[in-house]
């Protein structure tokens, strides 16, 4: 048995920044994370936003040394023959001009070391299989299994869930929920030879729209909206550059029943399949060679999580809710909830009557973010959205609001915010869609 001020369960993003965070104020943390870095994860696209929490931390130098500075988002429209990029210089706050295009595995690997160099104790192979609680029913530390296979309980004061997608505390206090309209599949790979841009321009993501070949009545079995499908296309220093197409489930059903029966590598045959029908994505990938024997595929299930906080407990990153990759938010909303979170529980261990206020602020700020870009993800899907992003006429403010949603600038109170949370509502609403 051992014990410590704070138990991180989970070493991706969220939980290395907020062990990160929670050392340099002196507490003492384990982070156990089950598998050993590095590692392949989707998410490669960060978000400019996301540069004062490095910066915080005490990474961002180590940052800019290792990956390419991403300073827009080009958006091309196969349906309807459109184009437009947003520079994240016309955002309202664009004190930050950029953001990186980064390989999860060396960027998370990264955020690990740099929280063992902060004075966490990170130990991989290590699987936390459940939060303890006390005779009160505080959360009061973890059992977890060393990689020898024994099973020791490590005491702490607060715990914190980053553990992903696992979603262990929600799995024991609830479970999840699925968020109506964001059930998407990825299918992926890694490339080289993709062409780019020239000069600062080489490092923007480009989001590719494509037909999705259904007619609205088999859409999706609901209410008869055919939703677009897309391409994501992010470049890497190294001349790699990660490609994946993100598609609906009617597409995946109808895609499925052409294929021959028996045929393998059947995520590979799709990924070529919606390339096919997408003339930019044709045109990007013509003289590209995967680097992978074959594509990959996971199903983009969006969830809510019920209760993200408890007695000596709080949820971070994918532990917390997951959201569709469209607007590259994932490790955004996980670092910034994990910088919270760390200065929320340093504040609760010194003074624990605050905890409960403290918590439930934290909880609030983060969900607010969060409930931000599931509007803008719905929308999007729903179809208002899209016009939105391709029309010509955009009004100054509207692109300026726009760009700053892509710079993930969500987290706070802004009049031009309040605006977007309205227009995004509206654009549901006329679209017959709940948000």
């Amino acid at each position: 048995m051992s014990a410590t001020d704070v138990v991180v369960i989970g070493g991706g993003p969220a939980g290395s920044v907020c062990a990160s965070r929670l050392a340099r104020r002196g507490c003492s943390v384990v982070v156990l994370e089950k598998e050993t870095f590095p590692r392949f994860h989707l998410g490669e696209s960060l978000l400019p936003r996301s540069l004062p929490v490095l910066e915080e931390i005490g990474v961002l130098e180590a940052v800019k040394a290792r990956f390419i500075p991403k300073y827009g988002a080009r958006f091309h429209d196969d349906i309807r023959k459109k184009k437009d990029r947003f520079s994240f210089d016309g955002a309202w706050k664009n004190d930050i001009v950029h953001a990186f295009e980064v390989p999860r595995d060396a960027f998370d690997e990264l955020l690990l070391d740099h929280a063992r160099a902060s004075g966490a104790d990170v130990r991989q192979r290590w699987t936390a299989e459940r939060v303890v609680t006390n005779e009160r029913g505080r959360a009061a530390g973890v059992d977890a299994t060393a990689p020898d296979g024994t099973t020791v309980r490590i005491d702490a004061r607060f715990v914190v869930d980053a553990s992903g997608r696992d979603v262990l505390t929600a799995r024991a206090s609830g479970g999840t929920s699925k968020i109506e309209g964001l059930d998407q599949t990825a299918l992926y790979a890694h490339f080289e030879g993709v062409p780019r841009q020239g000069g600062k321009l080489e490092g923007d993501i480009d989001i590719i729209l494509f037909p999705s070949g259904l007619a609205p009545r088999v859409a999706d079995g609901e209410g008869g909206v055919a939703r677009p499908n897309w391409f994501w296309v992010i470049p890497f220093k190294d001349g790699r550059t990660s490609v994946g197409a993100v598609v609906s489930r009617a597409w995946m059903r109808d895609r499925r029943a052409r294929l021959s029966a028996g045929e393998s590598a059947i995520a590979t045959s799709l990924f070529e399949i919606a390339v096919s029908e997408s003339a930019t994505a044709t045109e990007l990938l013509a003289k590209a060679t995967r680097l992978w024997p074959h594509a990959e595929a996971t199903a983009d299930f969006s969830y809510r999580v019920g209760a993200t906080s408890g007695d000596g407990w709080l949820a971070i990153g994918d532990a917390g809710g997951f959201i569709d990759p469209l607007f590259s938010t994932g490790a955004h909303i996980a670092m910034t909830g994990g910088l919270l979170a760390a200065d929320v529980i340093a504040q609760a261990l010194e003074s624990s009557d605050e905890e409960r206020r403290l918590v439930g602020e934290w909880e609030r700020y983060v969900r607010a973010g969060a409930e931000t870009f599931i509007l803008a993800v719905q929308a999007f899907y729903a179809g208002p959205l899209v016009g939105v992003l391709f029309a010509e006429d955009k009004h100054a403010a509207l692109r300026r609001s726009i760009t700053s949603l892509l710079a993930g600038d969500v987290f706070n109170d802004a009049i031009w915010l309040r605006d977007v949370r309205l227009r995004l509502k509206e654009m549901l609403a006329s679209a017959g869609t709940d948000g």
